[in-house]
């Protein structure tokens, strides 16, 4: 106290680090204010991650919109001149754009009519070169290819050339014959021409281990393919027919495509695998070469000199890799079981399974 007996005001303290009471509310502020933005993009990565990993909404606008074509970039290969001759790769097994998993190759319907869209939309290109590396896989899938291919050439009349890769079979072929020349390897595995229906019967483990399956259903056929049970005579006569069904058209598309009579093309459908060499002999291929070889063809098909070669491939984007970051790892025993070829879904394939 001074000599009056008032108290003398302190002087104001400072912190622990010599900073004011007013900067040290400020600082409070900017760190509750950094937080709070911090929290609102990490919930919007989250949001946009957990969207992806979900895949696209209903085309039909039933529970999202409908997906804009994919673009893609062009990568130069070789040649020269205004005029293009597109590379179109098709590899990996062949389903519908749902099966396809993070770390599998999936040829898929909607890649490949992307990828003709942009090619009959581009004037510059005169051909495409369909570059596939594939054993096949779905019927459904495989036809909607043979479709998309045939419709691009009615409608924009530019010549189709495949230049097979390592492995061209089953639904790999069958995409092929929609072509107006097919080039293969010598070394080429194709064939396999036919079609395949397989599921997993476990019955016999089923019963070692006390497991039964109660099944309540409407017809005496709903269950036909329980994995519990051995299938009975009908049931496999009833299978028969759709494989008979499903590789008569097979045998149809080669005849149409290849210009082969119906007798020789079942002799040669009867499931075997060729090498490129044999097929060109029996009148699977055209050619034997490779991309060079299927590029020289394209450019006599279009009636063209010069021609630069370009491939069409898939622009990185973010989306694509917060996809393949944040998505769970695919089980191993689903590994393990796609491995062996065996499919949980069963389903008519034309596919390559040795």
């Amino acid at each position: 106290m001074d000599a009056g007996g008032e108290r003398q005001r302190e002087p104001e303290r400072e912190t622990r680090a010599g900073t004011p009471p007013l900067w040290r509310g400020r600082g409070r502020g900017l760190l509750i204010g950094g937080a709070t933005v911090f929290g609102l993009l990490f919930s919007t990565i989250i949001s946009v991650a957990l969207v992806l990993i979900a895949g696209p909404g209903d085309a039909r606008g039933g529970e999202g919109r409908a997906k804009a074509p994919e673009t893609f970039q062009e990568k130069y290969i070789f040649g020269k001149g205004t005029a293009k001759i597109a590379v179109l790769p098709v590899v990996g097994q062949i389903g519908p754009k749902d099966s396809s998993s993070l770390g599998t190759m999936v040829a898929t319907p909607e890649t490949l009519r992307d990828q003709l869209r942009q090619a009959a939309k581009d004037k510059k290109v005169k051909a495409i070169v369909l570059e596939i590396n594939s054993p096949g896989g779905g019927v459904v899938a495989s036809d909607q290819m043979h479709k998309s291919i045939q419709d691009f050439k009615e409608t924009t009349k530019k010549p189709v050339v495949v230049s097979m890769g390592e492995t061209t079979a089953s639904g790999g072929y069958y995409i092929s014959t929609a072509a107006d020349k097919i080039v293969a390897n010598e070394n080429t595995l194709t064939g396999s021409l036919g079609v395949i229906f397989s599921y997993l019967n476990y019955k016999d483990a089923a019963d070692k281990l006390g497991l039964e399956e109660e099944v309540i259903k409407s017809g005496k056929y709903k269950d036909i393919g329980s994995p519990f049970r051995k299938p009975t005579e009908k049931e496999l006569e009833i299978l028969q027919t759709l494989i008979d069904e499903s590789y008569d058209k097979f045998v149809d598309v080669i005849v149409e495509g290849r210009n082969l009579p119906k007798d020789r093309v079942r002799e040669l459908a009867d499931g075997r695998v060729y090498s490129g060499l044999q097929a060109e002999s029996l009148g699977l291929a055209d050619e034997l070469g490779g991309l060079e070889k299927a590029a020289e063809l394209s450019k006599e098909l279009g009636g063209l000199e010069e021609a630069t070669v370009v491939r069409y491939e898939r622009a990185p984007g973010l989306f694509g890799l917060l996809r393949a970051r944040l998505a769970p790892p695919e089980p191993e025993a689903l590994k393990v079981l796609k491995a062996a070829g065996i499919s949980l879904n069963p389903e008519l394939q034309y596919l390559y399974r040795p």
